[in-house]
């Protein structure tokens, strides 16, 4: 992989940043960074070069950044959305759109009504919302610019997603329903104490905690609740002893990490702990220290992914709010761990991972795998229907390997 060397100023120090020109097959890092001192960032590492690219965006284009307290990023049709809560000075906006492969900006948005962005959300190869702390936005993803807001939606939402063709947002409380076609609010369901919204092949769940803050007491709420497909009310109520996070003291994407083809979450349950958490919503079993982690690394927020290309858990830990030690953290499905790495010392406050497919054979950490052959390929509608062809709409795809692996992408015919 061709790599250049790029130097920038951060907090009035030197620093070196080594940044590929094509980011494929690795770890999306991004990062809050240190806020009054720096501008967000995204760290990249290379599987294949068991490397990390730092400050890779800065390096990509030079004399821009991200924004202020970037707390959510979106692959999307080749580029990735960078939501920052606020824009820094007049380099970096509230949302930033840049090329997946070389981070090369492609547009940077300082304003989205009077608000602070929140997450982003692909709606289909045109479109996209944008959520804020005062509602929610259309976006053209081929002018890269915001268009108006959704009516009736005036207060905080969080993270969004996709579900039979409506968008549902997780406010403090309330589930927006929105018809994605027509860009308007259905209506909204009051769901005490919902954190965020996420979907398991389709099927949409919201996770309820009512610890805003540490270990949840006995007196704590801890649910996941299944959605019913058509109305988008609570059907069914999945406790657990500790649900994924409850974070809108001060909003942070906390959804669990999903991995569709086994049905299982992984998430941190509160701010601090040192351990991940296992729902497996087949067998309804819960694993509160699933995975422990070493030494004295804890979560700052919930930075816990699939990755889904190669069937990885990765989580980013931290040693204290004092502290300059961070690591990025893989594991097998089991909760044995492949790596360990310590990052360069800064002031990350990681906030999310996202994953690069790579363009040809994928790499493990270790070892370059072999070509997988493929056994069989299905299709999963949203009514749980299989097919050996796509159905029209939202499916699932479902690659069996000879090898007895599988991975699972979402299509759209």
């Amino acid at each position: 992989m061709k790599k250049i060397f790029t130097c920038l100023m951060a907090a009035g120090v030197a620093a070196c940043a080594v940044a590929a020109d094509n980011y494929t097959g690795g770890i999306y890092m991004v990062n809050e960074d240190w806020f009054g001192h720096n501008s967000s960032t995204v760290n990249f590492y290379s599987y294949a070069g068991d490397s990390v690219a730092y400050r890779a965006y800065q390096a990509a284009n030079p004399g821009s950044t991200l924004g202020n307290t970037t707390q959510y990023a979106e692959l999307a049709g080749g580029n990735i959305y960078f939501c920052s809560k606020q824009n820094y000075s007049t380099t970096g906006g509230r949302l930033v759109v840049a090329d997946a492969k070389t981070l090369e900006k492609k547009a940077s948005i300082d304003a989205i009504g009077s608000a602070d962005t929140r997450a982003f959300l692909s709606v289909d190869d045109n479109k996209g919302y944008i959520s804020t702390s005062a509602g929610v936005y259309t976006f053209n993803k081929a002018t890269n610019t915001v268009g108006s807001a959704i009516a009736g939606i005036t207060s905080e939402v969080g993270n969004m997603v996709l579900a039979g063709g409506k968008v549902l947002g997780a406010g403090n409380g309330t589930l927006y329903v929105i018809d994605a076609a027509a860009d308007t609010l259905v209506k909204t369901v009051t769901v005490g104490s919902l954190s965020s919204v996420f979907t398991v092949n389709g099927q949409a769940y919201v996770a309820v905690n009512s610890s805003t803050w540490g270990a949840p007491s006995s007196s704590s709420t801890e649910q996941f609740i299944k959605l019913d497909a058509t109305t988008c009310d609570p059907i069914d109520t999945l406790a657990v002893a500790m649900a994924s996070q409850n974070t809108w003291f001060a909003w942070k994407n906390c959804a669990p990490a999903v991995d569709e083809t086994n049905q299982v979450l992984y998430y941190s349950p509160y701010e601090g702990c040192n351990f991940i958490s296992k729902y497996d919503m087949k067998t309804g079993t819960f694993t509160q220290n699933f995975i422990t982690f070493d030494g004295s690394q804890t979560m700052y927020g919930s930075v816990v992914g699939f990755d889904p290309y190669n069937n990885y858990i990765v989580a980013e830990t931290f040693e204290g709010y004092s502290s300059q030690n961070y690591y990025l953290n893989i594991y097998n499905t089991d909760g044995t761990q492949v790596k360990s790495l310590k990052l360069s010392s800064n002031y990350w406050f990681p906030a999310m991972v996202l994953f690069a497919k790579a363009e040809s054979t994928p790499t493990s950490v270790d070892e370059v795998a072999t070509a997988k052959e493929v056994a069989s390929v299905k299709y999963v509608n949203l009514q749980g229907m299989t097919s050996d062809e796509p159905f029209d709409g939202f499916n699932v795809k479902v690659t069996t390997y000879t090898d007895g692996t599988s991975q699972s992408h979402k299509i759209l015919k």
